[in-house]
């Protein structure tokens, strides 16, 4: 019998707790639940153990839930995610949805519901798993699959402005996008969504260096779409602003 597991993330204790009491976990079919009331934690948790399902709570005190499900979008797709909130808000339903959450549950939440939405989202990684199984077997890791990653690269590199996704990059070489990630990795021993990140910042420091550029400009011809995102993301993986980058070469 295959084994599924959560991450639930809420700051209130009695939710989580309330959750973990009131489902009945064996008839949906998950074996391990992990709990924590921050998003810092909760990223930690993705990366240590293997997770299946997010359920998480949006607004708290040291992070939003959706920051953490676009986190979970870059760094782990295939976990399977879903929000659930008391803010009836329309907006934040939409931001699920693009970030790709299953459902925007509002609370309280019926526990029959919620079982509802867990063995969907058993189902979905299940499908996965099963494709992931096919895609070994029908294309083993020869000299063909080390050529995908190649092209891919290259596709990457000549595309950095526009919105790569690696569902897109799958269909370029003809694998499914969890295969297609795993041997990304395997060779390149980070994830796409990281070399994707990389290049970008490889560019937008030579640009930098060598145009007089806007930063929202350079931004937006290396692939962010919001400069603020973009300034956020360099200064995380070079410890400085862009514009602080650009006094410290000229």
């Amino acid at each position: 019998m295959e084994k599924y597991s959560i991450l639930l993330v809420d700051d209130e204790e009695f939710a989580l707790r309330g959750i973990e009491q009131g489902v009945n976990w064996d008839e949906v079919g998950i074996t391990r639940i992990y709990k924590t009331h921050n998003i810092k934690t909760a990223v930690r948790m993705l990366e240590d153990y293997e997770i299946d399902i997010v359920l998480t709570d949006i607004e708290m005190p040291e992070g939003s839930g959706m920051e953490l499900i676009r986190w979970v979008k870059e760094n782990r797709p295939q976990c399977v995610s879903a929000f659930y909130t008391c803010h009836a808000d329309f907006a934040y339903a939409q931001e699920a949805i693009r970030l790709g959450a299953i459902d925007y549950l509002l609370k309280p939440v019926p526990y029959d519901e919620l079982e509802k939405l867990l063995r969907r989202a058993v189902m979905i990684i299940r499908e996965q798993r099963k494709g992931n199984r096919l895609a070994e077997i029908l294309q083993p890791e020869t000299e063909e699959p080390d050529s995908a990653v190649d092209i891919v690269k290259a596709y990457i590199s000549k595309n950095l402005s526009q919105n790569l996704q690696r569902e897109q990059l799958a269909k370029l070489v003809y694998l499914t996008p969890d295969y297609l990630s795993k041997l990304f990795r395997k060779r390149e021993n980070m994830t796409i969504s990281e070399y994707i990140t990389r290049k970008r910042i490889l560019l937008a420091k030579q640009l930098l260096e060598n145009t007089d550029l806007p930063i929202a400009n350079i931004s937006q011809r290396v692939g962010f779409v919001d400069a603020s995102y973009f300034i956020k993301t360099f200064k995380k993986q070079e410890g400085i602003t862009p514009q602080q980058y650009r006094e410290s070469v000229q």
